[in-house]
């Protein structure tokens, strides 16, 4: 079954591009992110980069997961509207409810907490406005793809925006330990998101596949016919 891991690919270039410490051990240092070390230098490589997808304090954090379920509400809405199987529409509408329904979630406890959250999140590092860039264009692809390989598309994408968050909520309440309870009650609905596009994309494959333009068959070609010998000669 093939997978999106198009933002996996986008924090691996940067690990690769980053290496093991310069700019980028400066920028975790300033934001406060301690290094994790196991020995293993790819983890910890991986763990690092990871923690550079954090916003920068709890605040700006929750402003992080709102920005995510902002998106997730407006790709579900638009899956409503342009996917081909009853399946997939169903499963935006759920998107739709489910973001609505944390992010209300997420306002309630910033508000109990006296936690005033930024209006506009600005990335601070490239591995944050890598990722941006990368999910705008998911956003303009999936804008202009029409059914049925838009819903491939889109469980695809689903697939690595749930990875990608559920990584993402993992670090944060490691970094962040105070939105433990608010971040404890969104991992299992991740999870269960993820699971269900994971499903469906390997049900919409042989539908996307059924709908790629098949090649030109080659015209017949007639018959030849026996060449008659001259008059008057014997076969």
């Amino acid at each position: 079954m093939k997978r999106s891991w198009g933002r996996w690919a986008v924090l691996g270039s940067m690990a690769m591009a980053l290496g093991m410490g310069g700019p980028a051990m400066a920028q975790a240092s300033k934001t406060g992110h301690m290094p994790h070390k196991t020995g293993d230098i790819k983890a910890d490589e991986a763990h690092r980069v990871g923690m550079m997808m954090l916003a920068d304090g709890a605040p700006a954090f929750l402003a992080q997961l709102r920005a995510i379920n902002e998106s997730e509400i407006a790709l579900g809405e638009l899956t409503v509207q342009k996917a081909a199987s009853p399946a997939v529409k169903q499963y935006g509408e759920h998107m739709v409810s489910d973001h609505r329904t944390a992010d209300q979630q997420l306002l309630d406890f910033a508000k109990q907490r006296n936690l005033q959250l930024p209006v506009r999140l600005q990335p601070t590092n490239d591995v944050q406005t890598r990722l941006r860039s990368a999910n705008e264009a998911t956003k303009a692809r999936l804008t202009v793809l029409d059914a049925p390989l838009y819903d491939q598309a889109y469980l695809a994408s689903q697939v690595a925006n749930h990875d990608e968050a559920i990584q993402l909520v993992t670090l944060g309440r490691q970094q962040y330990p105070e939105l433990a309870p608010l971040l404890d009650g969104l991992l299992p609905k991740l999870r269960e998101h993820r699971d269900q596009a994971y499903r469906l994309l390997g049900q919409s494959q042989p539908q996307a596949q059924a709908a790629q333009p098949q090649p030109a068959q080659q015209p017949a070609q007639p018959a030849q016919r026996q060449a008659r010998p001259p008059s008057g000669e014997r076969r």
